[in-house]
């Protein structure tokens, strides 16, 4: 188990309000979404971010300039994956089946 999976795995016994807590903490602490070039009005508008975790926007969007990789939770939570705003969270594209 990576250390991408054992956060999920503490993530999953938190109760809903703890794991609230915690997203929008990490959205202030680390998240560098809001930094990206290919964010936009709408993401903004609908205070998207932290894609790596929560998922891609419902926002029209596309790739300008991704910066995932660049991100201190991709290095942390050791992510293997990019363009979570339009391709998905981490464990979504984990488990895509291609």
């Amino acid at each position: 188990m990576d250390k991408f999976e054992e956060v999920l795995e503490k993530m999953s016994e938190m109760s809903e309000k703890q794991l609230k807590t915690l997203i929008e903490m990490e959205k202030k602490r680390i998240c560098i979404c809001r930094d990206c070039s290919s964010f936009n009005q709408c993401m903004g508008e609908n205070k998207d971010a932290l894609f790596c975790i929560l998922g891609k926007t419902n926002c029209k969007s596309e790739i300008v300039n991704c910066m995932c990789s660049e991100c201190p939770a991709y290095a942390k939570f050791q992510m293997k994956h990019n363009s979570y705003c339009v391709d998905g969270s981490e464990e979504e594209q984990r488990t895509k089946i291609v």
